[in-house]
């Protein structure tokens, strides 16, 4: 006599409204994080001005979210 196991069943990716839009947001906001620190950084370094430095970090956060919602909006329209 044999005995069958079923095996696990594999693991879904979340489903529903938010499922599909919680890594390419986390991704948008990781990338924007770089950038704007980086710019952040290279115009204290550059400047040093920390105000400055702020307000290029800010601008180059921003820019970078509406850059990538852009394409990511471009691509879901695909």
């Amino acid at each position: 006599m044999t005995t069958v196991l079923s095996a696990a069943p594999t693991p879904q990716p979340p489903t529903g409204p938010a499922g599909n839009r919680v890594m390419p947001l986390a991704l948008v906001l990781l990338t924007a994080l770089l950038v704007a620190s980086w710019t952040g950084f290279i115009v204290w370094i550059s400047t040093h001005q920390l105000a400055d430095a702020i307000l290029r970090a800010g601008v180059a956060f921003a820019g970078t979210v509406g850059l990538c919602l852009a394409v990511w909006a471009a691509y879901r329209q695909r």
